[in-house]
């Protein structure tokens, strides 16, 4: 009886956080096209956070911006449009992504030239440290070879110590 009456417990409050959490997306009362929208803005009352899911308590700009995209996504203005509405009223700074020319292009192209350079100086310098250490290598692939310079290294190390020892 016991066990049953928990397993109630733990679901009621399960359903609980669940619903909570649901009703904390606030996006519920939304339509396909104004979530597409409204997931590319930002709330510009400098929380950086998306013009949908801004949370902050009293935010002077989200109330307006939200009922700015359900009313210019019922309309029959494209996408771009009304995106490009948002930016002339709020500035570049309401786009959740930056534009792909211009300045912002660099936002795009820069991170992978980063990334070139970086995995060319990685494929330069393994190429380096291998060339300089090939003859070891070559040598350490012919057995007699590298018995020989095992020995030769043993026997630089003895005489190096020898001589410690005789300080």
């Amino acid at each position: 009886m016991r066990i049953r009456r928990k397993g109630a417990q733990i679901l009621v409050v399960a359903a609980l956080l669940l619903g909570g959490s649901l009703a904390l997306r606030g996006d519920s009362g939304w339509t396909p096209r104004a979530l597409r929208i409204g997931q590319q803005l930002i709330c510009t009352c400098g929380c950086t956070q998306g013009a949908l899911v801004c949370n902050h308590v009293g935010c002077p700009v989200v109330t307006q911006m939200r009922a700015e995209i359900q009313q210019r996504s019922a309309s029959s203005e494209s996408d771009e449009l009304i995106l490009q509405s948002f930016v002339q009223e709020y500035g570049t700074q309401v786009l959740a992504n930056p534009t792909t020319h211009g300045f912002n292009l660099v936002a795009w192209v820069l991170p992978w030239i980063v990334l070139g350079i970086g995995l060319g100086m990685v494929i330069g310098f393994v190429r380096h440290w291998r060339q300089s250490h090939k003859p070891a290598i070559e040598a350490a692939g012919d057995a007699a070879a590298a018995r020989q310079l095992q020995a030769e290294v043993k026997a630089e190390i003895n005489a190096e110590l020898d001589r410690e020892w005789k300080r």
